[in-house]
């Protein structure tokens, strides 16, 4: 059942991402090539593109010629201080000048102080932005295209007015080049790293609903903060960003209502947030997911299909197209239990698991307490904290 569970969630979700703008990857495993004009970026883990609530999203470092490995000018010059990390701005000599707000969540025309409904995102410690933005801003073209002899591989190109070839006939004469890229990509995994072509799951992005079986000392471990209230998340989101962990946070509709900052500051610093909505049947379930999604879009001008939802009703209401939380283990730790005791306790109830683990963690003055050696623990015992995302779970 759970099994038929999933590959109905995988199948339902795929549908619906076809109706946004361009279709969504199928797999947390898709590799995604990067062009501009007529040559292609190095293929590395650490600057894949990836899509966000229908937004497909791209390093930072592309736009600008000094950082990408192309050399190529898009007019384009980018300023970020990687030690702040506060804001990364892009301009050119048109005075054009777009500002995203890493703190807040907004993205602004700095000039004129309109703000637009986009956000940057941080992933691999690096800020992600928005492709489909930033090309319209600045005049740019952009596509996205499948690569037919690279399986599950998609082609991202920016282009300028230069540019040569049209699309089909640049992939037409990339492939050598292409082939080149994928092969300094596999050889530059770490040993720690499962080595995959396309079409096979790396950890940690395994895929989409596929309870999968790895390696005890490769375990992929999806971490959620279910909060009921506001208090602690502070604290969590401090500890968080300390040990360069992200999770996905459950809040009620009230909180979400409420919590305007701290929202603001999850999404922007590369957490995904989902709504808790535990009512006593799917109807009620319904409404507090729908409220709860107003409640966002009013907010950050975005949407969630994450939910956190009462077991019983996540057929229904995973049927109806929201992606549901499915945990392994819920983490209520008590004042009662030393941190160490606790953290130690719940290793041993992980012990021997080979599987694709969820963790659930109260959002209270507890959870925030056992964190941080929660966190470390579970990396000494190499369970590898991914981020959780709505193409991944």
């Amino acid at each position: 059942m759970k099994s038929l569970r999933r590959t109905a969630v995988t199948l339902l979700t795929l549908v619906l991402c076809l109706g946004l703008f361009l279709p969504l990857p199928a797999s947390a495993a898709d590799l995604y090539f990067t062009a501009i004009n007529e040559r292609i970026e190095f293929l590395t883990s650490d600057t894949m593109p990836f899509w966000s609530g229908g937004t497909l999203y791209v390093p930072y470092t592309l736009f600008d010629k000094n950082l990408n490995s192309t050399q190529t000018d898009l007019g384009i010059t980018v300023s970020y201080n990687s030690r702040t990390k506060t804001s990364v701005t892009l301009y050119n000599l048109r005075q054009q000048m777009l500002t995203f707000d890493l703190v807040s969540g907004t993205c602004r025309d700095d000039l004129t102080g309109e703000v637009f409904p986009y956000r940057a995102i941080m992933r691999n410690g690096k800020p992600y932005l928005p492709l489909e933005m930033v090309c319209n801003f600045f005049g740019l073209s952009w596509s996205y295209n499948t690569l037919p002899d690279f399986p599950q591989s998609y082609l991202i190109r920016i282009m300028t007015d230069e540019v040569v070839l049209d699309d089909a006939a640049f992939i037409g004469a990339a492939g050598y080049l292409l082939d080149r890229r994928l092969q300094a990509y596999t050889q530059s995994l770490s040993p720690g790293e499962t080595t995959t072509t396309p079409g096979t799951s790396a950890v940690p992005g395994e895929e989409i609903g596929k309870e999968e079986e790895v390696t005890p000392t490769n375990i992929p471990t999806y971490l959620a903060i279910r909060c009921e209230s506001g208090e602690s998340i502070p604290s969590i989101l401090n500890t968080l960003d300390t040990a360069g962990r992200f999770g996905a946070f459950f809040l009620t509709p009230e909180l979400l209502q409420s919590q305007g900052d701290l929202v603001r500051r999850m999404l922007g610093t590369g957490h995904s947030v989902g709504i808790l909505a535990m009512g006593e049947t799917v109807e009620e379930s319904t409404q507090l997911l729908e409220q709860g999604q107003r409640a966002l879009e009013q907010l950050t001008l975005t949407r969630t299909t994450l939910a956190y939802v009462p077991q019983d009703q996540m057929d229904a209401l995973e049927q109806a197209g929201w992606v549901c939380w499915d945990e392994t283990l819920l983490l209520e730790p008590s004042s009662s239990i030393g941190v160490s005791a606790y953290c130690s306790r719940i290793m041993g109830r992980l012990e021997g698991r080979n599987l694709v683990t969820y963790l659930t963690l109260s959002g209270n003055e507890d959870g925030a307490r056992v964190l941080s050696t929660l966190l470390r623990q579970l990396s000494e015992e190499h369970f590898v904290v991914g981020t959780p995302l709505e193409t991944r779970l």
